[in-house]
């Protein structure tokens, strides 16, 4: 009994197996004879005879192999049988070697042609598949031609210095996206410039307002709840922007005449339009004043008309004061108007002065009727025959204030006239809502829309309360006067109407901080060129308007109006406080 070693079983066994193998990759690989083909690539009497002689070996060894080559012995398994002492690795070994001949010579004697012929099934997926890739060779010559096309029309465009925006630019909106963002992504310029629509841009703008509400909030508000300024509500919105809130009211309250309580949550978007218009139109005068100013002095700085030198900081501080300025002039304007009952007798034309009693006959040929209202009241009201008054355009007002001003040797200045201008071409907006009307509604009249603008809680309500009752009696009492009575009265009219106006130059720079602090400071600036000696050249330059009536003042009457202007003021504003009104006692 001996067991075999694996180099035994290496060298009998799988004999047969390798011979297979042989076979099988002989019927695979080219043929023998197939190099001799190669002859025709040798090159040269030497390489010709070099292959020859190689061809006439390749045939004897061929002849060799051929003359002594036997078929393959069978395997004797009795004779293996006894060798091999482990019958189990040797049962193992012969049924092996049988299955797998049998497997071999059953796959040789099948007829692969045949079988393959019969296969019909799973052709429609091979149908689809060769559809498929024809739509893709379709989408590819697409494509290619696209890109073709556009290498072409890249090597045609000009350069982009030589861009235009009116001819191709408009029909290629690939080069007009490469246009815009050619100013944030090129390579040749060390620009800082970011894309305002980047992601990037978004992402810091976000965190920049998260910072600023976290610094300037005011509460110590320490958690956003995932939400931005533009994500909350409008009041919440104004309450940190104070700017646009007095912005919008100011503009809300001009264009609709309503009450501040009834300010919407959202306005309409054509608003925030106007809004933008006014603003840029204002700035247009006040950046080429602030031009003109900066060009010609060469200074290291210059600033707007109308606005602090440090907005960042002292802006709201100015603003409010400006504001409360103009509200005062407004009030102290109003209060010269009650003092004739001019105020609400817009169906008269008040006369109180020769040049008024001019043009009011003008208006229909003195065709109407004068009327008094009593000896104390320094002004005639002239009411044309025909149809009654209308109320004057807003626009119109402001053309007819400003020829005058500059008709008498004064004129607004620039920026306070635009304001003044944009601010009544809003005003009279409201005619499209009001059926023609700015400031009553239909069948309204100027009195009872003034009343009910004002709030009861208004400190001033109780006076124009009281100013509307007595208005009433008064004309109720009216008396028609004749042109010569009218005529031979406006002579002693005039007198207190001039007298009037210089009293009331006295109590507006009294009563009204603002303005006297204003008008202090412009005293102290005059007595500061008077003693340089520049005063009479500054008004003789224009730089500085002096008239008293209608003719221009020279330096030494500034000085000495300058020098009686406080005693006098001291005067009137004190028989002003004296007086007492019964209607309010």
């Amino acid at each position: 009994f001996r067991s075999l070693s694996s180099r035994e079983l290496a060298e009998h066994a799988p004999l047969t197996f390798a011979t297979m193998m042989r076979r099988g990759l002989r019927n695979v690989l080219p043929k023998r004879d197939r190099w001799h083909a190669l002859q025709e690539y040798a090159v040269g009497e030497t390489n010709q005879e070099e292959f020859r002689l190689l061809r006439t070996r390749d045939s004897q060894v061929s002849s060799l192999v051929g003359a002594t080559s036997t078929a393959p012995k069978a395997i004797d398994w009795a004779a293996w049988e006894g060798k091999i002492s482990n019958k189990e690795v040797f049962g193992c070994l012969k049924s092996f070697h049988q299955q797998q001949s049998a497997l071999l010579e059953q796959v040789l004697a099948e007829d692969h042609a045949a079988a393959v012929k019969k296969q019909t099934d799973g052709w429609e997926l091979f149908d689809a598949s060769v559809a498929s890739c024809q739509k893709s060779v379709e989408k590819s010559e697409t494509i290619l031609k696209n890109g073709a096309r556009a290498l072409w029309i890249s090597f045609q465009n000009p350069p982009i210095s030589l861009l235009s925006q009116s001819e191709w630019l408009d029909a290629d909106q690939y080069w007009q996206a490469f246009v815009e963002k050619h100013h944030f992504y090129h390579n040749h310029l060390a620009s800082a410039v970011e894309d305002p629509e980047s992601k990037d841009y978004d992402a810091k703008q976000k965190a920049d307002l998260k910072a600023n509400w976290e610094r300037f909030d005011g509460r110590g508000t320490t958690r956003q709840n995932n939400k931005l300024l533009y994500q909350r509500p409008s009041f919440e919105y104004y309450d940190v922007m104070r700017g646009p809130l007095i912005e919008h009211m100011i503009f809300y309250l001009t264009k609709t005449g309503g009450d501040a309580r009834t300010f919407p949550e959202v306005m309409p978007t054509k608003w925030f339009a106007e809004i933008y218009d006014a603003r840029f139109k204002l700035y247009n005068v006040l950046q080429r004043r602030k031009r003109l100013a900066h060009e010609a002095t060469w200074s290291r700085e210059s600033f707007h008309d109308f606005h602090p030198h440090d907005l960042e900081h002292d802006g709201e501080a100015y603003f409010s004061k400006l504001i409360a300025k103009e509200s005062a002039a407004t009030e102290l304007c109003a209060g010269r108007l009650m003092g004739n009952f001019v105020l609400f007798s817009d169906a008269y034309i008040p006369v109180q002065s020769g040049m008024a009693f001019y043009k009011a006959l003008q208006a229909d040929g003195g065709k109407g009727t004068f009327y008094t209202l009593g000896a104390d009241v320094h002004c005639l009201f002239y009411k044309p025959a025909g149809e009654a008054l209308t109320t004057p355009d807003p626009v119109e007002c402001f053309h007819a204030l400003a020829d005058h001003a500059s008709m008498t040797g004064r004129k607004f200045e620039a920026g306070y006239s635009a304001a003044f201008e944009v601010f009544t071409e809003i005003l009279q907006t409201r005619k499209e809502g009001l059926a023609g009307n700015w400031f009553t509604a239909p069948g309204e009249s100027s009195k009872d829309a003034f009343m009910r603008r004002v709030k009861r809680t208004d400190p001033a309500y109780a006076i124009f309360e009281a100013y509307a009752a007595e208005h009433t009696e008064r004309w109720a009492a009216a008396k028609a006067v004749s042109m010569d009575e009218a005529m031979a009265m406006m002579p002693e009219i005039e007198r207190k109407y001039a007298i009037e106006c210089q009293e009331y130059q006295n109590v507006l720079y009294g009563v009204n901080d603002e303005l006297a602090a204003a008008a202090k400071l412009e005293q102290e600036q005059l007595l500061k060129l008077a003693d340089v000696g520049e005063l009479q050249g500054k008004i003789d330059s224009g730089d500085i308007v002096a008239v008293e009536g209608s003719s221009a003042l020279t330096a030494e009457a500034v000085l000495k109006s300058v020098e009686e202007f406080d005693s006098v003021r001291d005067k009137a504003v004190d028989a002003v406080m004296a007086t007492k009104l019964p209607a309010l006692e």
